[in-house]
C-alpha cells in the first residue's frame, strides 16, 4: 500500500521546488516540521501549494500559522528563495518565466493521519472563507487509492537489506510512477503472509530480485519466493525476473543459480535512483 508521504512525493506532474518549514509554540518549542512544495505549471501560467504534514496534536494551530505567513499568501518558499527559472525551446526566442506564474489559491494538504469526513469538510469550508481552495488527502485517501492501484512489480528481497537499500528502492520506483508490491506498503496487520506474497508473485508483471549475500543465504521466504518466480518464468516462457546485484559478483550468483547468472542485472553501484529509473523504464514498457 502506498503511504501518504509517497503520494505527496509523486503528486505534482509540474516542475516543483520544496523546503522544510518549522513551527514553534509561544515557548519556542518545536511543534511540527512540514514539507512545503510549490508546483510551477508553465503551460497554465499557474503555481500552487502542496504540504506534507506529519501526525501532530494541533493541526488547527499549524494551519493558522500557515495562513498568517506572507510566504504562504505569496506562494513562495521564502522572501529570498532565489529561484528564477525560464523555460524555452532550443534556439527559439520566446521564454516562459517563473516570475509570471499566478498563485491559483489551490492548496493540497497531505496529512499523515486520519480525519473524519466532517473535519475534512470543515477545513475545506474554513479555507474557502479565506479565499483558498483546499484538497485534503489523509491516510484514508492513501488506503482508498491503494485499493485501485495494481502493483506492476514484486520486490523479492531479504529483510536484512531493507534499511540499507530496498526501502529506498521502493520509494524511488514510486517516484518514477512504478507501483510495486513491497511488504511494508502492501501488508497490514492480520494479513496472511503466504497468501498475499503468492498473489503478488502471481499477479505482477515483473519480479525485482535483490540479490545480496543475505538473500543468497536465505533458506526461508527468500528461497521460496525465488522458486515461485523461477517456476513462473518456465511456465510463461518469458522473462519475469529483473535482477539487482547488491554486494555480490557473478561467481556468487552462479553458485546460487547458473541460469540467474546469465541474466543481465543492474548493479547497486549505479545508485538507488538510477537503478529505480532503469527498472521503471523496463517495467512500464511492458505494463
Amino acid at each position: 500500500m502506498g503511504t501518504i508521504r509517497e503520494y505527496f512525493d509523486t503528486a505534482a506532474r509540474a516542475m516543483t521546488s520544496h523546503c522544510e518549514w518549522t513551527f514553534k509554540d509561544n515557548d519556542n518549542v518545536l511543534v511540527a516540521t512540514i514539507t512545503a512544495k510549490i508546483a510551477h505549471d508553465f503551460e497554465g501560467n499557474a503555481k500552487y501549494w502542496y504540504f506534507y504534514i506529519p501526525q501532530i496534536d494541533d493541526l488547527s494551530g499549524c494551519l493558522a500559522a500557515l495562513f498568517r505567513g506572507e510566504d504562504f499568501a505569496n506562494c513562495r518558499l521564502g522572501p529570498d528563495d532565489g529561484v528564477i527559472i525560464e523555460v524555452r525551446h532550443s534556439d527559439y526566442s520566446e521564454a516562459q518565466s517563473i516570475k509570471t506564474l499566478q498563485f491559483t489559491k489551490r492548496v493540497f494538504l497531505y496529512l499523515d493521519f486520519e480525519l473524519t469526513v466532517n473535519d475534512r469538510a470543515s477545513l475545506v469550508s474554513q479555507a474557502l472563507g479565506l479565499g483558498y481552495y483546499f484538497c485534503i488527502r489523509d491516510r484514508e485517501y492513501a488506503r482508498k487509492r491503494s485499493e485501485t492501484e495494481k502493483p506492476l512489480a514484486f520486490i523479492s528481497h531479504d529483510s536484512r537489506d531493507k534499511d540499507t537499500f530496498v526501502r529506498e528502492l521502493a520509494h524511488e520506483l514510486a517516484m518514477n510512477y512504478c507501483i510495486t508490491w513491497f511488504d511494508e506498503h502492501s501488508l497490514k496487520v492480520g494479513d496472511s503472509l503466504r497468501v498475499n506474497i503468492e498473489r503478488g508473485l502471481r499477479e505482477t508483471k515483473k519480479c525485482i530480485v535483490v540479490l545480496s549475500p543475505h538473500f543468497l543465504s536465505n533458506e526461508g521466504w527468500g528461497k521460496a519466493e525465488f522458486d515461485s518466480v523461477f517456476t513462473r518464468e518456465i511456465l510463461e516462457k518469458k522473462n519475469v525476473i529483473l535482477p539487482v546485484w547488491l554486494n555480490v559478483d557473478v561467481n556468487d550468483v552462479y553458485a546460487y543459480s547458473p541460469r540467474l547468472a546469465d541474466k543481465v542485472g543492474l548493479s547497486s553501484t549505479l545508485g538507488v535512483a538510477e537503478v529505480a529509473r532503469r527498472l521503471a523504464s523496463v517495467i512500464k514498457a511492458e505494463a
